[in-house]
């Protein structure tokens, strides 16, 4: 009975839900749009994975091992010109290794796995290849990526959602005024799309409208890039390029 009365709680919660979603327009004369605002940058950081493993049937051999590589790796990291606080281990891992004998058909006891992991963040791309160039991988010090990063994404995001606000006023200015109508204020705004019974769904909105702002602004741009390429013989990366947008839904209410 419990169950079956939860049951209908939470249908009646869902159904109330949705409900609140078809009526999140006013029942007043309003337009509904969207504005955008994207941006392509260059990364400046690069952020590194290191892999520590070793197998041994004696515990303590497989851990010295990792601590040494660890321990070197490091030495190499600030000999590159990693600061310490961009170098993050994690604690030691330890687990029983088997593998499957096919002769006697079933698995066997191989020794102890020991591992540790390790991220580091370079400034610059310069110190990612003295780096990379010291260092001397094996199956028991693997690099698994290099992924990018940018130090000023944090007040890009702040600068693209101010633009994305401002394109969506703009936007709705412009219909107003083709329609010899005038803007009474905002009823609602949301930065996920919303989806109504007339069919608008996130993923259907057009992309065409661009913010047109000044050449020192930020302006439309479409997604492009390229992966970081390492050469073992001559360490070299090619950057590539980040992109960002940002997306604002607004209620515009229209005055009689």
């Amino acid at each position: 009975m419990t169950l079956r009365l939860s049951a209908l709680l939470a249908l009646a919660l869902l159904s109330h839900a949705a409900q609140a979603q078809v009526n999140a327009l006013p029942p007043t004369r309003h337009i509904l749009v969207y504005g955008d605002a994207q941006a392509r940058a260059v990364p400046d950081r690069y952020k590194l994975a290191i892999q520590f493993e070793a197998v041994d049937a004696d515990p303590a051999a497989a851990r010295a091992r990792v601590e040494s590589q660890l321990g070197a790796t490091i030495a190499k990291l600030k000999a590159a010109g990693v600061a310490d606080r961009e170098i993050v281990a994690t604690s030691l891992q330890i687990d029983t290794r088997r593998r499957y004998d096919n002769q006697e058909r079933q698995e066997v006891f191989v020794g102890t796995g020991v591992r540790r992991n390790l991220t580091a963040r370079f400034d610059d791309k310069q110190a990612l290849e003295r780096f990379l160039g010291s260092v001397t991988t094996s199956k028991e010090l693997s690099i698994s990526n290099v992924s990018t990063e940018l130090s000023s994404e944090a007040e890009l995001r702040r600068q693209l959602r101010q633009k994305s606000i401002a394109s969506s006023r703009e936007k709705a200015e412009v219909i107003a005024q083709a329609y010899g109508a005038k803007l009474a204020g905002v009823y609602s705004v949301s930065d996920v799309a919303p989806q109504f019974q007339y069919g608008v769904r996130e993923g259907s909105w057009p992309a065409m409208y661009a913010w047109n702002g000044d050449n020192r602004t930020l302006d439309r741009i479409e997604v492009t890039g390229s992966r970081l390429q390492y050469n073992a013989a001559a360490p070299s990366f090619q950057n590539g390029y980040v992109d960002f947008d940002d997306k604002i839904y607004t209620v515009f209410l229209l005055a009689d």
